[in-house]
């Protein structure tokens, strides 16, 4: 395990995000947003704050990588850092860039650590409630002080979930979906928040307004939406891997990944999703 103290790590997050992009919420002008793609914001905020993590945490790690959302979208070649044997944090800046465009508290930063294309630790934070989520190999999730551990399994459906915009199109168009016996799924959010959900079963990041407890998660990897929650979903009991059954690695950008709450569940439900809808892996 890499010697790094994780309260450090926690004030840079905290430290970027008050300072750059909590003043910026519903306080943006227009030639502070542009568009990465047909529907894909991006804001000053994304951008300055991405460029004081690189920073912040390449000086906390001397000689470690980094991986961000935005750098990621200038040059692609950049997840070539897994292949390497230096740790890379993995950095989305402004998580739910669409929710802080539209004045909803529902948005945050997300950090993992990785070292040999493996999840060391991972954080997700709130700026609007002040709150963390946390969790590091071997150690467990924790959040406000207390141990976190996955909602119990039930009869499928019975259990509810989250499914990414990604795969929402592939999902819908199964017209064959069996309709008596499914789980509920809602759309996603914000990886940071709905990640949270699949292990914190209390009110959590203030200024949610679905607080919906959730059991399992469909969606395409990007590394720096998934790396840290899927891991703090592990660290808490959970389960996850691909359509196909194979292991998650932070590299494996834009392959399909089921989390649920452990091996039978997930089984059952990779079994369910595969009678009427043949998402593709990569």
């Amino acid at each position: 395990m890499l010697k790094i103290k994780t309260d450090h790590v926690e004030a840079i997050i905290k430290e970027v995000a008050q300072s750059v992009i909590v003043p910026r919420f519903r306080n943006l002008h227009s030639h502070e947003i542009h568009f990465k793609g047909v529907d894909d914001p991006v804001t000053i905020a994304d951008q300055e704050a991405e460029k004081l993590y690189t920073d912040k945490l390449k000086a906390l790690l001397p000689g470690s990588l980094v991986v961000g959302e935005e750098a990621y979208a200038a040059d692609p070649s950049i997840l070539k850092a897994f292949e390497q044997d230096s740790p890379v944090w993995v950095v989305d800046p402004l998580d739910g860039t669409k929710a802080f465009l539209a004045g909803a508290p529902v948005y945050g930063v997300i950090v993992a650590l990785t070292q040999g294309d493996e999840t060391l630790a991972a954080w997700l934070y709130d700026p609007t409630s002040d709150e963390f989520i946390t969790a590091e190999k071997g150690a467990g999730a924790y959040h406000k002080g207390s141990k976190l551990k996955v909602m119990a399994p039930d009869s499928i459906e019975k259990m509810s979930g989250i499914i990414g915009a990604r795969i929402t199109c592939a999902f819908n168009q199964c017209a064959n979906a069996p309709t008596d016996k499914k789980p509920v799924f809602h759309r996603m959010l914000s990886a940071c928040h709905d990640y949270a959900r699949l292990v914190v079963d209390t009110p959590h990041f203030s200024g949610t307004t679905t607080q919906a407890h959730f059991h399992c998660w469909l969606q395409t990897c990007t590394p720096w939406d998934s790396a840290a929650g899927i891991f703090i979903n592990t660290e808490a009991g959970g389960t996850t891997a691909h359509w196909n059954g194979d292991p998650f690695h932070p590299s494996h950008y834009g392959r399909g990944i089921l989390t649920a709450p452990d091996e039978e569940s997930w089984a059952e439900i990779n079994q369910w999703v595969s009678t009427f809808c043949q998402l593709p892996d990569k």
